[in-house]
């Protein structure tokens, strides 16, 4: 394959030929989308899109994801639905804890701040779905904050703790 062919073949991979015909497509095609709340310019969900098929309707991608279901979120990126058994795994995976520091790290936490984690899973049992912002965050004193977790461990705990154990019982849905 020669310098010019090698170019064509990314340029096309990346759909940034003209060949994205929507936003579910360009998702399906490229594999995922990733969020970022954090945005100079727009959030680059939406610049990646907006790269792919100039101009288009920014409320379709939160259709796709909230109301037709046909893409999911998962740790800050956007999924096709079809991957979802794949994402799954990874998510079971994840919350049987690997081998890594980061791993053991997430286990000390969680060990740790088990007081703070059955506060949150009963906020949420008695209140239902709330924001984060609508969960009272309560640090042990000399916690340190930790500028990626957001509002200290409050972003922690939910991404990685406050989650019901699962049920023995297998689903037989997806």
């Amino acid at each position: 394959m020669t310098l010019e062919e090698a170019r064509r073949a990314a340029v096309h991979a990346q759909l940034l030929n003209g060949t994205a015909s929507g936003v579910l497509d360009t998702v399906q095609r490229l594999g995922f989308l990733q969020l970022d709340p954090i945005s100079t310019v727009a959030p680059p969900q939406h610049l990646v899109l907006w790269s792919r098929l100039g101009p288009y309707d920014r409320a379709e991608l939160d259709r796709l994801l909230w109301e037709e279901r046909k893409l999911f979120e998962y740790d800050a990126f956007v999924y096709p639905i079809e991957d979802l058994p794949l994402q799954r795994s990874r998510m079971l995976r994840r919350r049987r804890g690997g081998k890594l520091k980061r791993d053991e790290w997430v286990r000390d936490f969680l060990a740790e701040h088990g007081r703070f984690r059955r506060s949150i899973l009963r906020e949420l049992e008695q209140r239902g779905p709330l924001l984060s912002r609508d969960l009272k965050e309560d640090p042990a004193p000399g916690t340190e904050r930790h500028t990626w977790w957001g509002r200290g461990p409050l972003r922690l705990m939910l991404d990685r703790g406050a989650r019901p154990k699962p049920s023995r019982r297998r689903s037989r849905t997806c």
